[in-house]
């Protein structure tokens, strides 16, 4: 069976051509310039990609995460609806915020939970899994789950 194109909803803004076969982007979503996407994706609705984000392959980000530049995300990532990550460890209205940038890192096999929040210069390694809600403020070590606000371990997969 012949691999698919990807689909673009018609309301999506797609500043990139670099999308993988099967790759589904959906409504009102933005998806900036030097984007990178694997196939076999989801973007849902409303999802914000920013410039320079890399995703691989097998990928579901439901509806209304952002996903900010210094992002990667690699190969079978769950992000749940309304994620949202950060790219400015100390936020100020004005200055040169590239000092404060820092990259993310989110491992092959993670889940992220829906609402959660992502501090900039985590890695979550593989296999992580982030429950609804929490807001991870360090790496987080393969296979361990995290919950809370901050996000604390309450286990391992």
């Amino acid at each position: 069976m012949p691999e698919e194109v990807p689909f673009l909803h018609a309301t999506a803004i797609v500043e990139t051509a670099d999308i993988g076969f099967n790759t589904k982007v959906w409504a009102f979503t933005h998806i900036s310039k030097g984007v990178v996407i694997g196939k076999n994706c989801v973007i849902g609705e409303g999802v914000h990609v920013g410039p320079d984000v890399v995703i691989g392959d097998n990928v579901k980000i439901q509806n209304h995460a952002l996903i900010y530049k210094g992002v990667t995300i690699e190969d079978d990532v769950f992000i749940g609806p309304g994620v949202v990550t950060t790219n400015d460890i100390y936020p100020r209205a004005t200055g040169d915020w590239q000092e404060r940038f820092r990259e993310t890192r989110i491992c092959k096999g993670t889940s992220v939970g829906a609402n959660s929040t992502i501090i900039c210069g985590v890695t979550l390694g593989e296999g992580v899994m982030v429950g609804a809600g929490s807001v991870v403020t360090r790496d987080v070590p393969p296979g361990i789950t995290v919950y809370g606000n901050p996000a604390r371990q309450s286990g391992e997969r």
